[in-house]
């Protein structure tokens, strides 16, 4: 035995599996993004942006 408590909190948690998750899924992400705009060839229509008309109020 080492002694060990496994009753209290661990104190020296390793960070590794957390933060190679994290960055995994951030390149398959930008993989999956990539891989979809080159694939997509289509024209791109431009965006239109109807602004709300101002009311005036009358007294």
């Amino acid at each position: 035995m080492n002694g060990r408590s496994y009753q209290e909190p661990e104190y020296h948690a390793s960070t590794g599996l957390p933060v190679s998750i994290l960055l995994l899924s951030v390149l398959a992400i930008s993989g999956y993004l990539l891989v979809g705009g080159s694939s997509s060839r289509v024209e791109q229509a431009g965006s239109k942006v109807y602004l709300p008309v101002a009311q005036t109020q009358g007294r």
